[in-house]
């Protein structure tokens, strides 16, 4: 599997944020007519580690996590499952193997969805810290 598919199972595999968003975590931006709650993960930064002998297998990788909801109270509640589920885990999931994630910084935001409702917004940057197998992990 790959980074963005290990990082999606990893936060299904919470089934207090699985019962919330389902099936409604995408990468890049929410499919058109979905449901909330749901997330949307966007990579906004990612560096490499070099050495003399080159390019090395760490990766320090920043997500975006958008959590859009109806209300502001289940917007909270994917946060809270969301930071419980990602800050500290160290491991192996799937194919990657990360070695620290962390919740950096939490915006909240008001917007409007496409037939005029309000959505509630919690951006939260996450910094991944992982180790890939091959450069197919990376993308």
């Amino acid at each position: 599997m790959s980074f963005k598919a290990d990082l999606t199972d990893l936060l299904l595999s919470d089934p207090g944020l699985a019962d919330l968003v389902g099936a409604r975590i995408t990468w890049g931006r929410r499919a058109p007519g979905e449901g909330l709650p749901a997330l949307v993960l966007l990579r906004v930064g990612a560096t490499r580690d070099y050495h003399m002998k080159g390019v090395g297998a760490l990766r320090r990788t920043r997500i975006q996590a958008e959590i859009l909801a109806t209300t502001l109270a289940e917007a909270g509640e994917v946060e809270a499952r969301l930071i419980a589920r990602l800050d500290g885990v160290r491991g192996p999931h799937g194919g990657t193997d990360f070695r620290g994630i962390f919740v950096e910084a939490l915006r909240d935001g008001l917007d409007t969805d496409r037939d005029g409702s309000g959505i509630h917004r919690i951006l939260a940057d996450l910094i991944i810290h992982h180790r890939v197998h091959n450069e197919e992990n990376e993308r």
